[in-house]
């Protein structure tokens, strides 16, 4: 779940400052992938053509970095601790005992206690496993060196570089897991190894970039691609060499990037989450099934109506997405959908068979148990479909069919606009599945018009009221049903990772089967009425009845509401489907998100948390 970038100039004797500041500046754009200390290396020159290795490192935020280094190579980390507490020793890069090179690393070595056992008399002076890397890859080097032997095989003429891919195969050979390195030596060469966790290429006239995603190099790399499992690079001033494990040369098959060098700027709200939040309007209503190839479209559509069964899978929030997703497939479409978590897709092979359908869905499309349960439902002859909002991510190359969710890049840690997005994907394709994928594309565009009427300041104060009281509550609970189940999940998750409380969510159903007894005095209890639910408004009088503080997030206010928030309004289209009370459901299913993406901002900043960047998280969980 960390990020690195590393940068190259493709030509010596000039713009060795822009690699050094492009470098840094790529840390701060994926620094939502892990914040809990960041560090590079690079080569500079020292006198008579002399290159010397240097590595910085912190425990603060990047952004109190401003000053680059005068480097013409230059690689860089962001961390989210897993093995080892938030520390100097543990910040990457790793040096090499030797100093000859220092190495980067996202991913999990799992097999690292049995690996560091068998390297006696090293001296570790961290406690990562990331340390158990650079000491294999050090005696893989000095063991090739001294060895011709496992070099005679392979494309590669410089004889340096052979033996640095070799040692480098050989010590990911080693390790169990997740894993993706990338070591910069000290004459200015990037070796790097992809395995499971990402890794992408770029360039430019002059400039080569590696980043484990494109987001980090888009304002400058207008070519890339994306390195397959397996792949190991070289990249030197002028030249990118690529090798499989076996050491074929592998070719370097660079596209034209699409991708928008989008500023990373709040766009003077005071966090990434708020704005995220409050452009909804914009980012909901561009979500539309229509693709440049009609024909791919078709194809995705057939192969919706042919499936007897459709999983629908993600892990976390993305899974309460699915719910919402698989909601909609079942209710608009009639498809027998069902939501199953992506750690437990093994359960559900004796309900498919091969022509069925595997929905994927993802914000960063690099979340492993994901990308595990849709290799596993490929397995079974299952066609993959997947939601994404990353361009040139893993589960984009590896399903069938990919639609990108087009919200520009998400930066706070919640996925707050690319799950409504992802949510009204499933919308259309629903529709689209019924056939009445036109008039759904209408009531998406009048629901956006309406969320610029419904995203003010005015809806914030009235949510800000709320949470003043809500926030000095230890346990707060939210109930809705049908269309609204998925949304309560959604937001009792927003409300514990934005704000430390503990919010659980649960179906209106399930409150008279044990949940009611959780309700005692002044118990904070959020309850999701759409207009005219009936049943919800009963749910209300049984927990005010029992004592409970009652919030409603609802169409429109009741007695039985000690506080009120207004839920969007899913406005009357015209006549026809968009107005029956289906048509509101289902539109209803894209917008009662919102209301709760609020409450947990502003949680977040009574108690003094910043919403971005919430302890212990990381925004692309790549490791399992």
């Amino acid at each position: 779940m960390c990020g690195l970038i590393g940068c190259v100039s493709r030509t010596t004797g000039g713009g060795f400052n822009s690699v050094a500041d492009q470098v840094l500046t790529g840390l701060k754009r994926i620094q939502y992938r892990g914040y809990d200390s960041f560090g590079f290396a690079y080569v500079e020159e020292n006198g008579s053509s002399k290159k010397r290795l240097e590595i910085q490192r912190s425990t603060e935020l990047i952004e109190s970095c401003d000053a680059a280094p005068d480097a013409e190579v230059m690689l860089g980390h962001t961390r989210w601790a897993t093995h080892g507490r938030v520390s100097l020793e543990n910040c990457h890069p790793h040096m090499s005992p030797a100093g000859t090179f220092a190495l980067v690393h996202n991913g999990i070595v799992e097999n690292f206690q049995s690996l560091k056992h068998s390297l006696n008399g090293v001296d570790f002076v961290s406690e990562t496993d990331t340390e158990v890397i650079v000491a294999l890859l050090e005696r893989s080097l000095d063991s090739n060196r001294s060895s011709d032997t496992g070099l005679s095989h392979g494309c590669c003429k410089d004889r340096l570089t052979k033996q640095r891919l070799q040692a480098v195969k050989d010590t990911m050979a080693l390790l169990n897991g997740r894993n993706t390195i990338a070591a910069l030596f000290d004459d200015g060469e990037i070796i790097a190894f992809r395995q499971g966790s990402p890794l992408v290429l770029g360039m430019n006239p002059t400039e080569y970039f590696l980043a484990s995603d494109a987001l980090c190099f888009a304002p400058w790399a207008n070519q890339c691609f994306v390195l397959a499992d397996g792949a190991c690079v070289s990249i030197k001033p002028g030249r990118v060499y690529l090798e499989n494990e076996t050491g074929e040369q592998l070719p370097a098959k660079w596209k034209s990037s699409d991708l928008e060098a989008e500023s990373l700027s709040m766009e003077g709200y005071d966090h990434f989450m708020l704005k995220e939040v409050m452009q909804q309007w914009r980012t909901i209503g561009c979500q539309a099934l229509v693709e440049t190839d009609a024909n791919r479209v078709s194809a995705a559509l057939g192969a919706m109506r042919h499936a007897e069964t459709v999983i629908v899978t993600g892990a976390g929030g993305a899974y309460y997405t699915a719910i919402q997703i698989a909601w909609l497939l079942r209710a608009v479409a009639g498809i027998r959908a069902i939501a199953v978590q992506a750690y437990e897709i093994g359960t559900v092979n004796c309900l498919v068979s091969a022509g069925d359908v595997v929905i994927g869905v993802s914000q960063s499309g690099e979340t492993a148990d994901t990308l595990h349960a849709v290799r596993a439902a490929k397995s079974w002859g299952l066609t993959v479909i997947s939601t994404i909002n990353m361009p040139m991510s893993t589960l984009e190359q590896e399903s069938d069919f990919a639609f990108l969710n087009q919200v520009g890049a998400e930066v706070c840690v919640l996925s707050t606009k690319s799950a409504s997005a992802q949510i009204a994907f499933g919308y259309l394709l629903a529709h689209e599945i019924a056939g009445s994928g036109e008039e759904a594309r209408r009531g998406l565009d009048s629901v956006a018009s309406q969320l610029t009427m419904y995203l003010t300041d005015e809806t914030r104060r009235a949510v800000r009221a709320v949470a003043v009281g809500l926030g000095e509550q230890q346990h707060t609970f939210l109930l809705g049903r049908d269309e609204n189940v998925g949304s309560a999940l959604i937001g009792a998750l927003n409300i514990k990772e934005a704000t430390y409380l503990h919010a659980e969510a649960f179906a209106a159903g399930e409150l008279k089967h044990g949940v009611i007894a959780l309700i005692e005095e002044r118990t904070p209890v959020l309850v999701i009425v759409p207009k005219g639910d009936d049943y919800m408004i009963n749910v209300a009088a049984e927990v005010k009845a029992r004592g409970a503080h009652v919030i409603g997030i609802a169409a429109e206010e009741n007695p039985l509401f000690d506080e009120f928030i207004q839920l969007p309004v899913t406005p009357m289209v015209h006549a026809g489907y968009c107005d029956s009370a289906l048509g509101q459901k289902a539109l209803s299913a894209v917008t009662s998100i919102i209301p709760c993406q609020l409450l947990a901002y502003e949680l977040a900043i009574l108690k003094g948390i910043n919403p971005d960047r919430p302890r212990n998280l990381a925004k692309s969980v790549t490791v399992q």
